[in-house]
């Protein structure tokens, strides 16, 4: 085990056959009078308990299903029509099971899907984007499971890496491998919602000299920020299509970036310095701020009034298996959260950088993939002594996404994320109690905490 894993808190997981739905509705349908399947709970560093649970109908009430686990685990449904498993052995408490409300395509529709590089979710609700190794974005409805993509668009040559909506939901920013940056129509068709519609990129952006990795966008969308794995962090003009400033990462020493996330500063003395050279193509860049996450395992805070770098966390210890490749920040919160190629997820108060992390935990050595902030639960603590930081909801490499309560020098597991069947969940959105994956079975899965 890395000496670091010794020190960090560990969380449990705890996971379950990935159709169980259809097992528990053969024994809902009366095909099977009872029925089991699979239930899993690990702790790095342990032994990993492997039980069943079984399903059967209650024999007075035919609508009733009851669960029993075996072998050392335990499986319940809940009142709020989701589920739990314990694992006593483990010392692992009752965590809660979500189960996807929504999978898009439907499950009958499901057959050999493309594997998604790139996705989010318009800030309305109303469609979500994908984009994947040929270079090509679909735009869909989140009305429909079934219904074809509303539009389609080859904007880029190779691997789309990002997509972005802008907060009007009618416009995407997508970035490639390519080095380019493109500006698709979102609009819903007009038409009929059977066909899709062919999209030409009304702008595209080039200057990155290696693969973007990820990209943020300002305020309503005026400029936007693209960084890559050039080292560089890009602020680009999108009416005239031109770069405006670039920032170099890593202490101008150009170290790749693979995340970035943007928003508004908090008051700090470090902070109040006046730019001496503002671009008139810069719109309402003065009071934000961006933080960029570093192949070598650092990250980096640039002031976008000065265009400065003002703040740089130490390198990770061993080398590109630290390497930050996911990253959020929360303004309201005042809250920075790192996701590493070492599954190391971290959060910091950004009032407080140099004090490093107010808490630290890992639930194994997969990598993080992404990482986003998502709002309290309603019954959390007020206790002043610990009050809630709120959660984050956690892709990984090994297919088992989670939602964390995190809270000063601790966390817990709010919710297991299942359905995905081993395989890689790559991106996650969240919006109010909704929290969406994408992963690389090409489905995307909307789950409701």
């Amino acid at each position: 085990m890395p000496e670091d894993a010794q020190a960090t808190p560990v969380l449990p997981i705890c996971t379950v056959q990935h159709d169980f739905n259809v097992v528990v509705k053969d024994v809902i349908d009366g095909l099977v009078p009872e029925d089991t399947f699979w239930v899993s709970c690990y702790k790095f560093g342990e032994p990993s308990v492997h039980g069943k649970a079984v399903a059967a109908l209650d024999e007075h009430n035919r609508n009733l299903v009851l669960y029993q686990g075996r072998d050392g685990v335990d499986f319940k449904a809940t009142e709020d029509s989701s589920y739990a498993i314990a694992c006593p052995t483990l010392g692992i408490g009752e965590t809660r099971i979500a189960v996807p409300r929504i999978v898009y395509p439907s499950p009958s529709d499901i057959r050999k899907q493309s594997q998604i590089t790139a996705f989010d979710v318009a800030p309305d609700g109303s469609q979500f984007a994908t984009g994947y190794h040929d270079g090509s974005v679909y735009i869909r409805s989140t009305t429909s499971s079934t219904a074809p993509p509303t539009a389609f668009s080859k904007s880029h040559l190779s691997t789309v890496t990002s997509i972005r909506f802008f907060p009007s939901s009618r416009v995407i920013l997508s970035a490639g491998a390519d080095f380019s940056l493109s500006i698709l129509s979102a609009d819903p068709p007009e038409s009929s919602s059977y066909t899709t519609v062919k999209a030409t990129p009304a702008r595209t952006l080039r200057g990155h000299t290696r693969a973007i990795t990820s990209t943020a966008i300002i305020a309503r969308g005026r400029n936007v920020l693209s960084g890559s794995k050039d080292g560089t962090v890009r602020l680009w003009d999108i009416p005239s299509s031109s770069q405006i400033r670039t920032l170099a990462a890593g202490s101008s020493h150009f170290v790749p970036v693979l995340a970035i996330s943007s928003g508004e500063r908090w008051r700090d003395a470090a902070l109040e310095s006046t730019a001496d050279d503002v671009d008139s193509r810069e719109v309402e860049t003065s009071d934000k701020v961006v933080f960029c996450g570093l192949q070598d395992g650092s990250f980096e805070l640039f002031d976008l009034r000065t265009k400065f770098p003002v703040f740089r966390s130490p390198a990770g210890a061993s080398g590109a298996r630290s390497a930050l490749q996911a990253l959020a920040y929360s303004p309201e919160r005042s809250l920075l959260a790192t996701g590493s190629a070492a599954g190391l997820t971290s959060v910091y108060d950004v009032r407080t950088l140099g004090e490093g992390p107010v808490t630290t935990f890992r639930r194994n050595e997969a990598p993080i993939e992404d990482i986003v902030f998502v709002d309290p639960p309603a019954h959390a603590s007020r206790d002043e002594s610990t009050p809630p930081l709120g959660g984050l909801a956690i892709a990984t490499e090994d297919g088992l996404p989670y939602v964390a309560n995190i809270q000063r020098s601790r966390a817990d597991v709010r919710a297991e994320l299942v359905g995905t069947d081993c395989d890689a969940v790559r991106l996650v959105r969240a919006a109010g109690r909704h929290v969406w994956t994408a992963a690389d079975d090409g489905v995307v899965r909307r789950y409701v905490l």
